[in-house]
């Protein structure tokens, strides 16, 4: 990310996360990431949700319009909406702290995915949230 962290200890930007529904079958993440490679797309985040006979691939994209033209042309269906992705200190209690403001301001967060950089020290997380806007300003940006 390259967000200047300030003096408190997370530092967030709004993205377009991309919602593709694809068979559960062998073969179909790879599918969807050469057509996104061939474009020159890098994936930046990524979660998979199977239920039996399907799977629903959240991603983050570096070029998320170049991402969109390119499942079009490949005849991926998706859905594109904007999410928060948070940067944290990578230490106890730091989610805790962005779940209890948003919760506090009635921001209902629906899912969440991220990981830790033990390297950094920061954890990188994506929020889907009621109001990303809203979020924002309560977390302070």
């Amino acid at each position: 990310m390259n967000l200047a962290l300030e003096e408190r200890d997370h530092a967030m930007e709004k993205a377009t996360q991309l919602s593709i529904a694809m068979g559960n079958v062998p073969g179909q993440l790879g599918r969807l990431c050469r057509v996104l490679a061939q474009a020159g797309v890098n994936v930046r985040g990524i979660s998979i949700s199977d239920a039996a006979d399907l799977s629903v691939v959240r991603l983050l994209a570096s070029d998320p319009a170049a991402a969109e033209n390119a499942l079009r042309e490949a005849g991926i269906w998706f859905t594109a909406h904007d999410v928060l992705v948070v940067e944290l200190d990578h230490r106890p209690g730091a989610l805790e702290g962005v779940a209890m403001r948003l919760g506090e301001a009635g921001i209902n967060v629906h899912y969440v995915y991220g990981a830790a950089d033990g390297a950094e020290g920061k954890a990188v997380l994506v929020l889907s949230v009621s109001d990303v806007d809203l979020a924002r300003q309560t977390l302070g940006e």
